[in-house]
């Protein structure tokens, strides 16, 4: 079992044996002044989180488990477009250091053999009440383990032979090189091509509301474009895609 190490590493990249979250360590860093962009990377979380706050399974050496902090450009700045654009670029590093193509359901995972393998969390931080800096969390699931009974039928794992090492430090190389153009949506395209969902009948929460249809597609600020049983349209810029029928 390789474990990731200090190593070769590039000096804006920090290797943790175990942590309690890579989101609260990167959190740490920025508060203490550490200039951007930088990375947070792990072989363990023992209190690792998702979103809406949900438990992140992050066993120690299965997965790499990351944040990455970058400074947010000023102006307009979407959120849809930053998540779907680093769900791209980190499926694209995978594709060509395994030969994997794994799909991309919105708006936070990635898929393989219809399993979640991937979840990305975006969270960004204010400043004087201004969106100066974003902190993106990744975690992927890289050989099978065992897991807790309630998320067997939910979750997988790449099982392929790769460097774990080269592995984090081509997605962090990736996502420096990708980040400006994600709010021109250079990414949509790659992104459009590799949804899992486009053609699926969903059940999507929105609030307090629960969405049926059939997804037709990603909207140009990577919204979930869905029409309902009724036959109505809808342009989702958040949710939670909750039921996915095969």
């Amino acid at each position: 079992m390789q474990l990731l190490t200090q190593n070769n590493m590039p000096k804006n990249m920090t290797v943790f044996d175990v942590v309690a979250s890579t989101m609260i360590k990167g959190r740490d860093m920025l508060n203490a002044g550490v200039a951007r962009p930088f990375a947070v990377v792990a072989n363990q979380q023992t209190a690792g989180y998702g979103k809406f706050g949900r438990q992140f399974f992050s066993p120690r050496g299965s997965g790499v488990y990351m944040t990455f902090v970058f400074d947010v450009p000023t102006g307009n700045f979407d959120a849809g477009l930053l998540t779907t654009g680093v769900a791209a670029t980190i499926a694209r590093v995978i594709f060509e250091m395994t030969g994997i193509q794994v799909a991309m359901k919105w708006v936070n995972d990635l898929y393989y053999q219809d399993r979640k393998i991937a979840g990305i969390l975006a969270e960004g931080i204010l400043t004087a009440g201004q969106l100066t800096q974003v902190s993106i969390g990744v975690g992927l699931n890289i050989l099978s383990t065992v897991v807790p009974p309630e998320l067997r039928d939910k979750i997988g794992a790449l099982d392929v032979d790769v460097d774990k090492n080269r592995l984090v430090r081509q997605i962090f190389t990736a996502l420096q090189a990708d980040f400006a153009g994600y709010q021109q949506g250079k990414h949509l395209a790659y992104y459009r091509a590799h949804d899992y969902l486009t053609g699926r009948y969903v059940s999507v929460q929105v609030g307090t509301t629960v969405l049926d249809g059939q997804v037709v597609g990603i909207g140009q600020q990577g919204e979930l474009l869905l029409v309902d049983d009724a036959g109505g349209s809808h342009v989702l810029l958040s949710g939670d895609v909750t039921q996915v029928k095969l």
